[in-house]
């Protein structure tokens, strides 16, 4: 049957002719029972976060060691990472389904899983509108379409209104810090920089053609950035901010707008990077805010 053939399905923003290579997985009629619903392993914490987002956490049998959210998670198979796979932990759990991340996914190892004669679907998201997008895709891969167009419409409803309520922010300059050792960025091509310019603010290494390039902070020091966002929490982020108080020529240093942000909110792409843009919007709000009488 056609559900127990290799199936490679790729998207980029919809599901596509997709949709007839993955139709075997449900019972005719599109109805859903136990002995039809895919098993399900996830490749990437935003897929896992996007599959239970949209209803389709109960058909999860297996995870990559970084998924972490939601809770539920934590129950659930560890099968390795798509560059280190514990391919034998993963063929025991039997899975009709394995959901990769083509960014993030050595074309080794996928070609090592279609050997196996496993139904991939591969797939990407590099625009904030993607995360609704994909969510329906997920819905109609698990049979789970109502839930997944509820989480669809609530996700790209908030999203509008983040948009329209910080349309019109006076810009600024901001240097989103991956890592410091080495020296780490995001160019224009990372949802990061989407993100920030919701806010009102401007990537200053936007243009750079690296994804994700290494700089020094001479770099840094001629842009001289209004806002330096740390992506980092707890005792990592403390100490990454506390490197830049050495640069007290820097204006975002000066002004005390160095500030932390949870890069699992603001860079995952999955629902929850709502919660991070409010969380950078807010930050960007700050550095916008008048400095106290008597500062320098």
């Amino acid at each position: 049957m056609a559900i127990w053939r290799t199936c490679i399905l790729t998207i980029r923003l919809t599901l596509g002719g997709a949709a007839a290579c993955v139709g075997g997985m449900h019972a005719a009629g599109g109805a859903d029972t136990a002995a039809t619903a895919p098993r399900i392993i996830s490749l990437s914490p935003h897929i896992t976060e996007l599959l239970f987002a949209a209803g389709a956490g109960g058909r999860v049998v297996g995870v990559d060691d970084s998924s972490d959210y939601p809770a539920a998670v934590a129950g659930i198979a560890r099968v390795g990472e798509p560059s280190a796979l514990d391919v034998e932990g993963l063929l025991k759990l039997k899975p009709t389904l394995i959901v990769l991340w083509e960014s993030g996914t050595p074309a080794r190892r996928m070609a090592e899983l279609e050997r196996l004669n496993l139904r991939l679907y591969v797939t990407d998201q590099h625009r904030l509108d993607d995360i609704g997008a994909t969510l329906l895709d997920f819905g109609r891969l698990a049979g789970t379409e109502q839930a997944a167009a509820a989480a669809a419409q609530g996700y790209r409803s908030e999203l509008a209104q983040l948009r329209a309520q910080y349309a019109a922010r006076p810009r600024v300059k901001v240097f989103y810090q991956v890592w410091d050792r080495p020296l780490y960025t995001l160019s224009g091509t990372h949802v990061v920089t989407e993100v920030l310019s919701l806010c009102g603010g401007e990537n200053v290494f936007a243009e750079l053609s690296t994804l994700a390039p290494e700089i020094d902070k001479e770099s840094v020091i001629a842009r001289d950035p209004d806002v330096i966002l740390v992506a980092a929490t707890g005792a990592q982020g403390a100490r990454q901010t506390l490197e830049w108080n050495r640069f007290s020529n820097l204006r975002a240093v000066r002004d005390h707008h160095v500030f932390t942000v949870d890069p699992s909110l603001v860079g995952r792409m999955a629902p929850r990077i709502l919660q991070g843009i409010r969380e950078v919007c807010t930050v960007l709000d700050r550095a916008r805010e008048p400095a106290p009488r008597g500062n320098p």
